[in-house]
């Protein structure tokens, strides 16, 4: 998963007037992620993600991934 699916995903949820404010990542989206954030910013913040658009990451071990 990318970080522009998580935005469009995002957006999708928040369509009906929802408010995403937390979001639970499954262990390998969490490593794509951080991949993917380490190449645009040239350094890993470690394991744990905080914040994510807003968000925040309430699990990078989740059994599937979803928003709250």
């Amino acid at each position: 998963m990318t970080t522009e699916e998580v935005k469009q995903l995002k957006a999708k949820f928040e369509a009906d007037g929802s408010q995403a404010l937390g979001v639970h990542l499954t262990k390998e989206q969490a490593k794509d992620i951080r991949r993917e954030l380490h190449l645009y910013y040239g350094f890993d913040n470690g394991e744990n993600l905080t914040t994510l658009f807003g968000m925040e990451v309430m699990d990078i071990d989740a059994p599937e991934f979803k928003f709250e």
